[in-house]
């Protein structure tokens, strides 16, 4: 391809996603951006906004997350891991500030959790689509939440940024399970 060609499209991956450059190499995903909730062929996880990327716009164009906890691209070399301690304070305090509805149980996905399996897509919330990565939280069976009859899970992590539960619930209770279809009982 000529370089006229390239910098045509180039510039036409630009107009269509204005805060990357269009080019190969590191990008932020946008709502903009193509590949956004597509997933990385890598690790299986879906791509969220702002989530950091390596481009190689091919044939075939290539989308891989770029970062130290998905280091999928297998370029990522530094790392200055966060301020721990006030991270973990900003999360509880989100968290205390936007207490469970009664009734409702949310698990922190630990490493090992059915819905985190190695699993190319990865398994996502029912809400969202987003995959669940370690460490975000989630109602598992909505509908029943206190006796999950299934594994389907939502995203209930406030201090990630993750609401899907509250939305989801936001106009009152589930009057029909998601799964099964069933009408679900009074609580």
């Amino acid at each position: 391809m000529s370089d006229e060609v390239e910098a045509f499209w180039q510039g036409n991956r630009r107009g269509l996603d204005p805060a990357n450059s269009g080019a190969d190499g590191p990008a932020l995903t946008t709502n903009d951006s193509f590949w956004l909730a597509d997933w990385c062929q890598v690790c299986g996880h879906t791509f969220r906004e702002a989530d950091n990327v390596h481009v190689v716009h091919g044939p075939p164009t290539v989308v891989r997350h770029h970062s130290p906890t998905l280091p999928c691209s297998g370029l990522v070399t530094d790392y200055d891991p966060p301020e721990d301690g006030l991270s973990r304070a900003f999360h509880a305090a989100v968290d205390a500030a936007n207490p469970l509805p009664p009734g409702t149980d949310a698990v922190l996905l630990l490493p090992g959790h059915p819905l985190l399996l190695p699993v190319i897509p990865r398994r996502q919330c029912a809400f969202c689509s987003d995959s669940f990565r370690p460490f975000e939280s989630a109602v598992i069976c909505p509908c029943s939440p206190r006796e999950p009859r299934c594994g389907l899970g939502v995203h209930r992590d406030p201090g990630g940024g993750n609401t899907c539960y509250d939305e989801w619930v936001s106009n009152g209770p589930l009057l029909t399970c998601p799964t099964t279809f069933t009408k679900v009982e009074e609580r």
